[in-house]
């Protein structure tokens, strides 16, 4: 499990991306994961709170401390940690090494 930092109004927190993270998110969102639409900023707010829960179970970031802001520059951070938390969605979901090989191999035969 990879853990990276985020910074939220000058406090970093640290989030991962697990099973919990995506559990921890339909619990914020009573809906599921995969129904969610990422380009809402609420649902963006609720997957960052989701992967620092994950991280830490006694994080402070809430998503209400998320919403708080007035500037540009706060919504700026918070798609900054979106960014990050997809990030290490990617890694949660990679295909293996071998899988990804064979299907590049099927490409180059095609063409």
């Amino acid at each position: 499990m990879t853990s990276q930092k985020i910074t939220i109004n000058g406090k970093e927190y640290p989030v991962v991306f697990t099973l919990l993270t995506m559990s921890n998110f339909e619990e914020i969102t009573e809906k599921g994961f995969f129904e969610a639409n990422m380009s809402k900023t609420n649902v963006r707010l609720a997957i960052v709170v989701a992967a620092a829960l994950a991280a830490d179970s006694n994080t402070k970031l809430t998503v209400e401390e998320m919403r708080g802001g007035e500037t540009f520059e706060d919504y700026k951070q918070i798609n900054e940690a979106f960014t990050v938390v997809m990030g290490l969605a990617q890694n949660f979901f990679k295909i293996p090494a071998v899988e990804e090989t064979e299907d590049k191999k099927g490409e180059t035969e095609k063409n």
